[in-house]
């Protein structure tokens, strides 16, 4: 996700907005057209888009190849990593999203509640999943997207979304999960005081309010992943321990969950030196699913 780095200090002095304001495909969904520069600017449209979910107005994304007409492209569905502003999607992620519409996907991907323009609060896995159901089932809408094909993929905090949206019943031709957090108390307990302090902010103290943190843990409910899973992970990972990947790789083997488990020497957090080797895998993972429709 860092490979067009320097093209996204130029870009990220504010993403540029075209003066024409479209509405998008559904009444209630707004989009804008953002002149993004990037590889790929040729070949893929980039839009903002604020869609509503549970009352409120979210802000999100839309990434998509330029050649729509007469299409039925999968819908990819991005979750993002970090909480409030941090890890907050910007030029470099969509760049990084453009790469995958490029290859054929519609990419869409929300900010979450109390993010990023969004309204609402920050809740890291509470109630802003429905921020991922109500964009999926908008994505699924749009005319050139085949509705029966969907892939996801989920980067470190994206990574536990995932696992709630698959929870909450939604099924996938392929995941992809990369760095993804399984178990909340293992999370806490391995973080700092900083982070300590924002998840007791958000969520609240484990001890005082367990219930929170397993409901967000897909080991305590890892019957519920219903879709084919990859899961990427680097050994040096300083924000998620990768012993928290493989508590949920013993249970998926031991109910014969269909998965497969690539573990990085030497990988930090967002497996910085094996960019090409995994989404390698995630392109692999993805085009061998969609085949077998």
């Amino acid at each position: 996700m860092k490979k067009w780095g320097i093209i996204a200090l130029i870009t990220v002095a504010v993403l540029g907005v075209t003066a024409v304001f479209n509405r998008a495909e559904s009444d209630d969904v707004n989009k804008e057209k953002l002149n993004l520069l990037s590889p790929y600017s040729n070949k893929v449209d980039v839009y903002s888009i604020t869609y509503p979910s549970d009352n409120l107005k979210i802000k999100g994304f839309l990434v998509q190849p330029k050649d729509i007409a007469d299409k039925h492209y999968p819908l990819l569905v991005y979750n993002r990593g970090g909480n409030r502003e941090h890890g907050m999607i910007r030029a470099k992620t969509l760049q990084y999203l453009s790469y995958w519409a490029s290859k054929g996907y519609v990419v869409v991907a929300t900010q979450y509640r109390g993010n990023g323009g969004s309204e609402g609060t920050e809740t890291y896995g509470g109630k802003d999943i429905d921020d991922v159901l109500n964009l999926i089932k908008w994505g699924e809408q749009l005319p050139y997207v085949n509705h029966q094909q969907k892939v996801a993929l989920g980067y470190s905090r994206g990574g536990m979304m995932t696992y709630l949206t698959m929870k909450n019943g939604v099924k996938f031709d392929a995941v992809v999960v990369q760095s993804g957090i399984t178990d909340m108390f293992q999370f806490y307990d391995q973080r700092g005081p900083e982070m300590k302090q924002v998840l007791r902010t958000i969520v609240g103290d484990p001890a005082q309010y367990p219930e929170r943190y397993k409901s967000r843990s897909v080991v305590y409910w890892s019957d519920k992943v219903n879709s084919p899973l990859l899961i990427l992970q680097g050994d040096h990972d300083r924000k998620v321990h990768h012993t928290q990947a493989e508590k949920l790789v013993k249970q998926l083997d031991e109910q014969g969950k269909e998965y497969k488990y690539v573990l990085y020497k030497n990988g930090d957090h967002p497996l910085t030196a094996y960019y090409d080797q995994y989404n390698a895998e995630i392109d692999k993972w993805f085009k061998v699913h969609l085949a077998k429709q």
